[in-house]
C-alpha cells in the first residue's frame, strides 16, 4: 500500500512539473501559457473573425479566429458557455448572434447559420424568461448592440422584439446609456470597453474620437471586441498590434473575454494548482 501511494504522489509530481512547464515555459512550441486558465469567448473571438485584411480584399486578417467559430458550434446550434448540466447560459445569445454575424461576413457557414437561428427562435425566450427580467448590466448592453447588428447584416431576428424581455432589455439598456458615462468612475467596466455594441444614437464615435480613446491602459486595449471594432472602424496601428500580439499568443484561435489576463488572477490560479496533490 505505501509503495502505491508513494507512486501515485510521483506521478502528481511529474503532471504538475509538466503543466507548469507548459504554463511558464518560453520559447516552446508547446508552452500554452496563463490563458489556459481563462475559458475562451466566443464572443470576442468572433469579432476578431469579422476584421478584413486591408492587404487582402475580401479576407479575413484572423483567419484561425474564423475557424475556430465554425469548428466550435454546440450540436443545438449556439456558441458560448453552458451551465454544470450542459445547458445554454445566457452568455450563449450575444455570442451566437456574433458569430453569426461573422459567418455571414465572409458567406460561410449557412447550415450553421440556420442552427444558429433555430436555437434563437426557440430558446431565447425560455433562457431569458429564467433570469426574471433581472440581467447582468454587461448583458443588458451587449445583447441589443448584437441584435442591431444582426439586423444591419441582413438576418432575420426581427422576431425576438416579440419577446417580452427583450423590450424590457432594450428599455433598461437606453436608461444606462442615459445614466452612465462613456468612461465612469463609478462602474467598471465602463461602457468604453463595449465599443463594439453601443449604439449610434449614443456617441457617435468616429475615427478621431476612437483613436483619442486608444492608450495602452485604457478599456478599448483591454477588451478584445472593443479593440476588433475600434481596428475595423479606424484601421489604427495600435488596435492591430494588440489584436495581432493577442492571436499570437492564442495559439488555438479562440481568444479571452480579456486580455491582458490580470496578474492577480493569474497568481491565485498558479497557488490553486500547486495545492493539486497535497
Amino acid at each position: 500500500m505505501e509503495n502505491s501511494s508513494s507512486s501515485i504522489q510521483a506521478l502528481v509530481s511529474r503532471i504538475k512539473e509538466r503543466i507548469t512547464h507548459l504554463i511558464n515555459g518560453n520559447n516552446s512550441d508547446d508552452y500554452i501559457g496563463v490563458l489556459s486558465f481563462v475559458s475562451p469567448s466566443a464572443y470576442d473571438t468572433a469579432w476578431l473573425a469579422m476584421v478584413a485584411d486591408p492587404r487582402q480584399l475580401g479576407k479575413p486578417m484572423f483567419k484561425a479566429c474564423l475557424d475556430w467559430v465554425l469548428d466550435n458550434q454546440n450540436p443545438s446550434g449556439f456558441w458560448g458557455e453552458t451551465d454544470w448540466e450542459g445547458f445554454p447560459t445566457i452568455d450563449s445569445l450575444p455570442a451566437t448572434l456574433a458569430c453569426m454575424v461573422a459567418l455571414k461576413t465572409w458567406n460561410l457557414g449557412h447550415q450553421h447559420i440556420q442552427k444558429e437561428m433555430a436555437f434563437i427562435s426557440a430558446n431565447a425566450a425560455i433562457i431569458l424568461k429564467g433570469y426574471g427580467n433581472s440581467f447582468p448590466r454587461w448583458f443588458t448592453i451587449i445583447f441589443p448592440g448584437m441584435i442591431e447588428l444582426a439586423k444591419k447584416a441582413g438576418m432575420e431576428v426581427a422576431f425576438l422584439h416579440e419577446i417580452e424581455e427583450i423590450n424590457d432589455i432594450f428599455d433598461e439598456r437606453s436608461k444606462i446609456l442615459q445614466r452612465e458615462q462613456i468612461i465612469d468612475k463609478y462602474e467598471h467596466p465602463p461602457l468604453l470597453s463595449y465599443l463594439e455594441a453601443l449604439p449610434s444614437w449614443y456617441c457617435c464615435f468616429d475615427e478621431e474620437s476612437i483613436v483619442s480613446s486608444l492608450n495602452e491602459d485604457g478599456p478599448v486595449l483591454q477588451s478584445p471586441s472593443a479593440a476588433a471594432h475600434a481596428f475595423i472602424v479606424t484601421g489604427h496601428e495600435r488596435c492591430l498590434a494588440y489584436l495581432q500580439t493577442l492571436v499570437q499568443t492564442c495559439k488555438s484561435g479562440a481568444v479571452p473575454p480579456m486580455y491582458p489576463v490580470d496578474e492577480d488572477f493569474i497568481k491565485v490560479a498558479q497557488w490553486s494548482f500547486s495545492l493539486v496533490g497535497k
